[in-house]
């Protein structure tokens, strides 16, 4: 039941107790009215996907502390960016990046973008923490990654076409588990490619299914996204309900000529899982063509064993006129003709080289592989009709497939895309509008991955900002010129500080190694719908016996509201911390799990942000508990648990 007093009824639990929503008196010292950044006179698109307003935002440190009219407020960097767009940063989660440049992160600053997931489709390291030492090179934006289904099940089975034997599945089992308790973001896969594709539905499962207490996403490289479309589909969500995971179509298309159209159904699938219960999810890229490397087009059989072993099917006399056959066979599934295969690092066309050799364009895939190998390629595939489903539908986010890089022979997608989205497919087509395109770069991949710190501007979240001129921002990339910069991202904030200023680079390494914990659950969003959370009581820490940490909380959050209002209160008597709430920024839910941040005093005027995760029943212990984990800034990071009744999470049904 959504209760619109229990907020009072918390009020007397602390003497001198307040309870303060999102509008305050601004009756402070000098001290708490000084802000290290001020963005004034912005127009707020939060990531929420509800209506833009006029605000200023103040910073301190890595935290949003304060949004509204900051006039009577004075910061040490203050930027007037009136006429422009303040939203939170992009979040790419479907990265390939370079890794070297992310050190620079050129490419992804100028189109907005604060974090990339990286190691999609199932690659990457099967030791995560490879990814995590980045760090140590110095990073400009932040960075998190997937374990990969592919690479755990190379490590483990190999390159051959066979079955894996319950030995191997438990040995797999048992990387994904190391790599979700190292901090992944969820457990990628490319069934396309081999060694993975060998792999048939059921063993997926059984190897994946050891993430189901994580609570966490399976973003797939579909199995087909050519002729058995919706049957590859099928399987992702199949796979994902089995195994208790979110299922996401990543770079979610339809390909070749004979089967566009069938993202109505595709799109339906996904929509029949929600109905039915399961959440599930796509990302898309605003292009109609595709890169990978030229051995897309070579049937899974003849790839059996490794590339050597697809050499020597090529050399033996008997199989490659049948190879050559199947091959463009693969090739008029995914394109029209050869002249829709392009490598930008010769410029030139597949038809271009098999004209050259006078041959048919499946021996001259043949000769590439055997003399240059697996050339990058781009496969210009798509229908626009099936693209523009994909991107309406209310769960596909927007996803480079690309990530930050200096290279200038490669999809235009690693320059352009969100500047696309936001130039052609918001302001010259309106497919979109611009709060739903904001969303689907920031609050919707936040939430598919399980991030509750960030892809939303709300007092307490991470102060990972981009600021765009919603008038010129657009991309300038092409398939024959990739590497040109996109116009109209002004600003980029990393962690608090400018990583972009007026449109140039700050040459700053401010980004981070983020890391995804049990209680992140990836989840559908919850801002149209009534949430509220209240509790209260003394907390036994989790890996102490002591129970001397008292919280109270009674925090709501209506579908129509801009940010959520209530009570926090939370004492940690070793530490001598006394906290109390001042504002509230997003409340998250989802069944039995919120989530939100804020800005608070301590006992001794000090301000500070915080955030607080509840589980009314956390599927990470051993017991039934409920947990209240609070993290205060950078400062200090508390988990305690409570009888389960003694935290409760309550959502309305969704607006529509």
């Amino acid at each position: 039941m959504w209760k619109r007093t229990l907020i009072a009824s918390f009020t007397a639990l602390f003497v001198g107790g307040s309870v303060l929503g999102m509008e305050n008196d601004n009756q402070s010292d000098a001290q708490e009215n000084d802000f290290d950044t001020i963005i004034r006179n912005g127009t707020v698109v939060d990531g929420t996907g509800k209506s833009s307003y006029e605000a200023d935002v103040g910073i301190n440190g890595d935290y949003i502390y304060k949004i509204g009219n900051l006039e009577d407020y004075s910061a040490q960097n203050e930027v007037d960016v009136d006429g422009n767009i303040v939203a939170p940063g992009f979040i790419d989660i479907h990265s390939h990046a370079d890794l070297e440049a992310l050190q620079t992160a050129t490419s992804a600053l100028t189109q907005g973008v604060t974090t990339e997931i990286l190691s999609p489709d199932g690659g990457g390291p099967v030791d995560v923490t490879e990814r995590y030492e980045l760090e140590d090179d110095g990073l400009t934006i932040n960075i998190g990654t997937y374990i990969g289904f592919n690479s755990v099940w190379a490590e483990v089975v190999g390159e051959e076409d066979r079955d894996a034997t319950e030995e191997e599945i438990e040995a797999m089992q048992g990387l994904v588990e190391a790599a979700l308790e190292e901090g992944a973001f969820g457990v990628s896969a490319g069934l396309f490619y081999t060694p993975a594709n060998y792999a048939d539905t059921e063993e997926v499962i059984d190897v994946v299914e050891v993430a189901d207490k994580w609570r966490t996403n399976f973003p797939h490289h579909i199995r087909d996204e050519m002729d058995d479309v919706v049957e590859a589909t099928e399987e992702t969500i199949e796979i994902g309900e089995e195994a208790g995971l979110v299922p996401v179509i990543t770079h979610m298309k339809v390909m070749g000529a004979d089967n566009w159209g069938a993202s109505e159904e595709t799109v339906g699938l996904i929509e029949d899982a929600i109905d039915r219960g399961t959440y599930a999810a796509a990302d898309v890229y605003p292009y109609l063509a595709s890169q990978t490397g030229l051995t897309a087009l070579v049937p899974a059989w003849v790839e059996d064993g490794g590339f050597d072993a697809m050499l020597d099917r090529f050399a033996d006399p008997e199989l490659r006129p049948q190879i050559e056959d199947e091959i463009e066979d693969v090739m008029t599934s995914r394109v029209e003709t050869a002249e829709d295969v392009y490598f930008p690092g010769e410029d030139e066309t597949l038809a271009d080289a098999a004209e050259a050799e006078d041959v048919s364009p499946g021996e001259a895939t043949m000769r590439i592989l055997e003399d240059q190998g697996s050339l990058t390629t781009i496969y210009h595939f798509g229908d626009e009709e099936d693209y523009e489903r994909i991107l309406q539908n209310p769960t596909t986010a927007v996803a480079s497939d690309g990530g930050a890089t200096y290279s200038d022979s490669i999809h235009p997608r690693r320059y352009g895309s969100q500047p696309r989205v936001l130039g052609e497919d918001v302001r010259e087509e309106g497919l979109l509008s611009l709060e739903e395109a904001v969303q689907k770069m920031t609050g919707l991949p936040a939430t598919i991955i399980g991030m509750t710190d960030r892809g939303f501007i709300a007092e307490g979240m991470a102060a990972d900002i981009t600021v765009f001129d919603p008038d010129t921002v657009t991309d300038h990339a092409e398939f024959e010129d990739p590497k040109q910069y996109a116009e109209g991202i002004e600003h980029v904030l990393v962690n608090g500080e400018f990583a972009l200023e007026d449109g140039e680079t700050t040459d700053a390494q401010l980004g981070e190694a983020l890391q995804r914990t049990g209680n992140m659950p990836s989840r559908p969003m919850s801002v149209d719908q009534d949430v509220s959370i209240e509790g209260a009581g003394t907390l036994s820490a989790v890996d102490t016996e002591s129970a001397h940490e008292e919280v109270a909380i009674a925090v709501e959050q209506g579908a129509n509201d801009q940010a959520a209002t209530g009570f926090f209160r939370f004492s940690h008597e070793d530490m001598d911390i006394e906290l109390e709430a001042e504002e509230v920024g997003q409340l998250q839910a989802k069944e039995g799990w919120a989530s939100f941040t804020g800005q608070g005093t301590f006992e001794a005027g000090e301000e500070g942000t915080f955030q607080v995760i509840i589980e009314e029943n956390d599927p990470m212990l051993a017991e039934e508990r409920a947990t209240v984990t609070v993290y205060i800034e950078d400062e200090l990071e508390y988990q305690g648990t409570l009888s389960p009744h003694q935290m409760k999470v309550e959502m309305g049904q969704a607006e529509g």
